[in-house]
This record gives C-alpha cells, structure tokens and sequence, in this order.
C-alpha cells in the first residue's frame, strides 16, 4: 500500500512540474527584463518537461524556478500596489487583488512549484 502512495505521489509531482512548466512557457517567463524566457534553450525546461528526465532533476529545476518565480512576484506584487493607489478602483470589499495579472499567473506558478516540490520530497524520505 505504501509503495502505490508513493507512486501516486510522485506521479502527482512529475504532473504538477509539466504545468508548471507549461505555465512558465505560456507567460514568456524571464528572470528580469533582459533575460531569456523559459523555453527549450535551458535545461530547465527539459528537467521540468522530458518524460525521461529523474526525479532529482526535476526537484532540482522546481526549487530553481521556485527562487526565480518568488522574486519576479514581489516585483509584480509591488507593481500591483502602485497601480492601486493611482487608479484608487472602486473596492468595497476589499478584496481586489493588488498584483498585476503577470503577478497572478506566477502566484499560481509559485503554488504548483511549492506542491511538486513537497511531493518530491515526501518520497525522498
């Protein structure tokens, strides 16, 4: 029973990588303005998205990305402030989000990346 746990989490991992990655692919993804954006020319790419990368490998590029991802979001979280107190929307709630949508997009990222690397993790043990 336990071994088909653990397979079923790793399978939950590989998964949860290949979106992410696909994610990052779909935005353009770039560390900073004059990077190079997540595609096939890094190892990266292949480590999160080839079927026959190990599971190390894809550990490792998740916590990489993961340390990228978190420092573009703050930038864009910051971003998103500024834009809300210029603009000052209508928000009776106070629940609009303060992030820009490229901000959004890696808050998702952020949470597939942090959920595979946990998985990972728990089969390491």
């Amino acid at each position: 029973m336990m071994f088909e746990t653990q397979t079923a989490t790793l399978a939950q991992a590989r998964d949860l990588t290949r979106r992410a990655a696909q994610w990052l692919d779909l935005i353009d993804f770039r560390t900073h303005a004059a990077a190079e954006p997540f595609s096939p020319s890094m190892s990266t790419y292949h480590d999160m998205l080839d079927p026959t990368a190990t599971d190390a490998a894809r550990l490792s590029a998740c916590r990489g990305m993961q340390q990228k991802v978190c420092r573009r979001l703050e930038v864009e979280r910051l971003e998103g402030e500024a834009i809300h107190v210029r603009q000052r929307p209508i928000d009776p709630y106070g629940l609009r989000w303060r992030i820009t949508r490229e901000g959004a997009a890696l808050e998702t990222i952020a949470r597939l990346l942090s959920t595979a690397i946990e998985s990972f993790q728990t089969c390491r043990e």
